[in-house]
């Protein structure tokens, strides 16, 4: 059976990567690649009124993103073993999470997305009253497991995400 395709999506946002030591994987792409320069979320991101799987489940990550050839990377480090990050890293280890997309039409996106895989879970649901940006992580079993991030796109997420968005900003056309 083929899965539907994703409806349209705009530009790519970033791509999440999980790893386990957030500032050792700084450090690497920076010696490797290149990458950089990078800027970091703090210390902890309290993520506490998310639904993960679909039940309340407050969960906490070290974030980072950094510039990539032009490409917005965002480093995930999980801080305990409650986020889809975390089961992420226990059964694949480091690597590739998701594509994040920040969309202007937020319930519409959404909607399309659940149509066009009505099967697919919402892994995480930041979505309720008092997270600053709505947001959620629809599996991406389609995809090779490659899970789609939508975030509403609104003046406040342009602030919440100037900084990041600052390190790409000129080399997105």
């Amino acid at each position: 059976m083929t899965a539907a395709p994703l409806p349209g999506l705009p530009g790519l946002f970033h791509i999440g990567w999980v790893v386990r030591d957030c500032a050792a994987a700084q450090r690497e792409l920076s010696a490797r690649l290149g990458a950089g320069p990078f800027v970091s979320m703090g210390q902890e991101a309290r993520f506490d009124k998310a639904l993960v799987h679909g039940k309340p489940t407050p969960f906490a990550l070290r974030v980072a993103f950094g510039a990539l050839g032009g490409i917005l990377i965002e480093l995930l480090e999980p801080l305990d073993d409650k986020s889809p990050h975390a089961e992420f890293l226990d059964t694949h280890g480091e690597g590739l999470h998701h594509l994040a997309y920040l969309v202007p039409d937020f319930d519409e996106q959404l909607a399309a997305v659940r149509a066009a895989r009505p099967e697919a879970e919402l892994l995480i649901d930041g979505t309720a009253p008092g997270n600053p940006v709505r947001w959620v992580y629809v599996d991406g079993g389609a995809v090779h497991g490659t899970v789609i991030e939508l975030l509403e796109r609104t003046p406040l997420a342009e602030a919440h995400f100037g900084p990041a968005l600052d390190l790409v900003k000129g080399s997105r056309r």
